[in-house]
């Protein structure tokens, strides 16, 4: 079976059992989306013993065909315009029935920009309220659509149209990640003058790639350090997204670097 690659630093996330448990997955056609959907889900139900997802044990081979019982989809209706209210506190009701294979149980919403306010906040309560092997997975062209409060607690990935990351956007964020976990005001500072005045456009990337590395590249002992700037920069991200002052947001990042 040949199954879409995960970037790379997702991949090393996926081997330390490191995947936070809410994706919006974005920048790409539905087509592209839908397949690293599949990736993600059997990289956190995979049962290889080497790199997840393997691609090849039963758990991986199930996903791919789409009949693992602990991977679901989740769109709107044929018959319906949107992803209802209905659907959201069925999944809600559902994902506290335990795995029946796995450990963890998999919701990959498609056109996750169909669910109207109601459902995104009967959402958001499964986000915040939900047990810990529960996994979601927004797809949505358009993520701008989903709420900032639905934003703000996922990961970002976004894909471009050749099925890869900004290797640029990518290599500035896992700089400015470091340099935000070293906790040195004044190199951080230093670093951040270029991109101060830097296009929106331009600079979210960087923030959405430095907020995946804080949480790939922190030691161990670092853990909760990694875990509120993971915070702080999703937060600074949806601001980002509502047009908000730049130059203040990067007055945030400063501020949580200590």
């Amino acid at each position: 079976m040949t199954q879409t690659a995960l970037p790379q630093a997702l991949a090393a996330r996926a081997q330390a059992g490191t995947l936070g448990h809410a994706w919006i997955l974005t920048g790409a056609a539905e087509e592209r989306l839908e397949e690293t959907a599949k990736a993600l889900a059997a990289a956190f139900l995979c049962q290889g013993d080497g790199p997840r997802p393997c691609g090849g044990c039963k758990a991986c081979r199930k996903v791919d065909r789409d009949i693992h019982p602990d991977f679901q989809w989740v769109e709107k209706p044929a018959d319906k315009r949107e992803i209802l209210v209905s659907q959201v506190r069925a999944m809600r009701s559902d994902v506290y029935i335990r795995p029946n294979e796995g450990r963890r149980k998999v919701y990959a919403l498609k056109n996750a920009w169909q669910m109207n306010e109601e459902a995104q906040n009967a959402f958001l309560k499964v986000l915040e309220e939900g047990p810990a092997y529960g996994v979601f997975l927004l797809l949505s062209e358009n993520h701008l659509a989903l709420l900032p409060t639905v934003r703000s607690r996922c990961e970002l990935l976004r894909l471009t149209p050749g099925g890869g990351e900004d290797a640029q956007a990518a290599q500035l964020g896992g700089e400015l990640a470091e340099r935000l976990l070293a906790g040195d005001r004044w190199e951080l500072l230093r670093w951040c003058v270029p991109f101060e005045k830097g296009k929106r456009e331009e600079v979210l990337p960087i923030w959405q790639a430095a907020r995946q590395a804080v949480l790939t590249r922190g030691p161990s002992g670092q853990m909760a350090q990694a875990a509120a700037l993971a915070q702080v920069l999703g937060e600074v991200i949806a601001a980002g997204e509502r047009n908000g002052n730049m130059g203040a947001l990067w007055g945030r990042l400063l501020a949580a670097a200590g």
